[in-house]
């Protein structure tokens, strides 16, 4: 997902749905910008994150019976990574579900 197509989806939310709340998350790492707005479907959300890319994946662990393991991640300093959520509020479950987000835009 790119950085122009977000506006155009946030552009395009904006102008056909009533916006409930517009906010930022703070990702460790990276950031979320949030739109909750209410559709004919029900109430939803949209996330666009965007993060640094992962370079490597660095695993230690011992074969020692009760060891932990730990993950080690080494993050780019100039390349970014981003994707777009959709979620759908559920009644049922008092929480979002996330949707297929190719059937919708």
């Amino acid at each position: 997902m790119t950085e122009e197509r977000w506006h155009d989806i946030k552009h395009q939310v904006k102008e056909n749905f009533t916006i409930d709340e517009e906010y930022t998350e703070d990702l460790s790492p990276g950031t979320a910008e949030v739109i909750e707005f209410v559709s004919p479907q029900g109430k939803m959300k949209i996330r666009f994150i965007s993060r640094p890319k992962v370079l490597d994946k660095k695993t230690t662990y011992s074969n020692r019976v009760g060891s932990d393991v730990k993950v080690d991640y080494v993050f780019s300093e100039d390349e970014v990574v981003s994707h777009l959520e959709i979620l759908l509020w559920s009644d049922e479950d008092y929480g979002w579900r996330k949707i297929e987000s190719d059937s919708l835009f």
